[in-house]
């Protein structure tokens, strides 16, 4: 359209017209070459990312009211069912107690996962977003030392709600255990009680048999000395060691502890990472950000 308003405004040569026309789109090719190169470079020195997948996930945590009401309500249902578990000597959340022992005479504890139950590490999560990446050792135990995690809302008072009440706070993480030290540090910074007397941050790898992710052990460690009231995480496999499966098998196990959600167990929601998503990539850990992104994609259910 332009070419033909060029022709009958200036009325060229037909040769001269082929040499305007060839300038024009040479110009106009270098033009968006410069203006990409020029975003390009902006970019790389404002720190402008492309989209990130986590993008609202972080977003929901740090902003949302949604993401706010649902903590504390949770923490608010554990706080009744602290009182109810108070008052029945036979009651336990624990799988490892129910096979064997007697735990009534046991004094009451809680147990409670630390990231994304209690501490919120959405600020490192952001960072990954600001910088284009994910997860991996080498950003995640600096921002361990950084003791820069805030509180998960409405856990604050519930442990010390807890701890009034006369009932040990354990807290089980799967942090290595070279990160513990800035993970109490981190804890009592923001109020959160740890009892001086015992070890009470299990952290992985902290003992040689706790040295792999799976919770069992420690939860088996702690539950030969308390009667554990409940049991407080973001992961399936805060509660049971059937965390690891494909989608699939994951839906029929939770659906045989439904006697326990929001009555022993209490799950706090975690959209930013899991075991979760480890099944929608086939628990494959190795594959690169866009396999990952196809394996995800594929899990849609679209109904069409």
């Amino acid at each position: 359209m332009q070419y033909h308003l060029l022709r009958s405004t200036r009325n060229f040569p037909i040769d001269e017209m082929a040499i305007v026309q060839s300038s024009f789109f040479l110009i106009l090719f270098f033009s968006l070459i410069q203006a990409f190169g020029s975003t390009a470079h902006a970019q790389a020195r404002s720190g402008e990312v492309g989209p990130h997948e986590s993008l609202n996930a972080v977003l929901w945590v740090q902003t949302s009211v949604e993401y706010r009401a649902t903590a504390m309500g949770m923490y608010t249902l554990a706080a009744l069912k602290l009182d109810e578990a108070l008052m029945d000597p036979s009651w336990t959340a624990a799988l490892e107690q129910l096979a064997g022992g007697d735990y009534r005479s046991l004094p009451p504890a809680v147990i409670l996962d630390v990231d994304e139950t209690v501490l919120d590490n959405s600020r490192y999560q952001a960072r990954l977003i600001e910088d284009g990446t994910s997860f991996s050792a080498t950003s995640w135990l600096p921002w361990l030392e950084e003791e820069a995690a805030t509180s998960v809302p409405g856990s604050l008072e519930f442990i010390r709600y807890a701890a009034s009440k006369g009932v040990q706070i354990i807290y089980l993480t799967n942090r290595d255990a070279s990160g513990e030290d800035a993970t109490r540090r981190n804890l009592l910074a923001l109020g959160y009680p740890i009892d001086p007397a015992s070890d009470t941050v299990l952290t992985r790898g902290e003992r040689e048999e706790w040295a792999r992710s799976d919770k069992t052990p420690r939860r088996q460690f702690v539950s030969d000395s308390y009667r554990i009231l409940l049991l407080i995480g973001d992961n399936y496999g805060d509660f049971t060691s059937e965390s690891v499966g494909t989608i699939e098998e994951r839906a029929a196990s939770v659906q045989n502890y439904a006697a326990y959600w929001g009555h022993k167990w209490i799950m706090l929601p975690n959209p930013l990472y899991g075991s979760w998503e480890a099944a929608t990539i086939d628990n494959n850990y190795s594959a690169s950000m866009p396999e990952k992104f196809e394996l995800k994609r594929s899990r849609l259910d679209t109904y069409r």
